[in-house]
């Protein structure tokens, strides 16, 4: 018998409406590698699907450095594991911290 077996995807790996938001690239950047801790040459990392000449949705971006970042881009899932980082709960909580501060500037 033949049977397909089904693999479960990661919720930060499944394709969502790319959404492009420049101005919360440039909050991310603000902050420092979360791999690595650098405060220097950070770079808004996209995480998710990524397709040929296409990237995830801006705000499931995440503060790397450019040489994390690199190696983030080459085995996402890796350096993951590696960097015992949770993905989803940090793009999580990089979207939360957004949204107070665009509540704190509609006051």
């Amino acid at each position: 018998m033949d049977t397909a077996t089904q693999v479960a995807l990661n919720p930060i790996y499944r394709g969502k409406k790319q959404i492009r938001c420049e101005p919360y690239k440039r909050y991310v950047k603000r902050f420092g590698c979360i791999a690595c801790g650098s405060a220097r040459n950070v770079d808004p990392c996209h995480t998710g699907a990524h397709g040929i000449s296409q990237k995830s949705s801006d705000m499931s971006v995440l503060p790397l450095c450019r040489v994390c970042h690199d190696k983030f881009d080459d085995d996402p899932r890796g350096f993951a594991i590696l960097h015992n980082l949770d993905i989803a709960e940090l793009i999580a909580f990089y979207n939360h911290l957004w949204s107070l501060k665009l509540d704190r500037s509609a006051l």
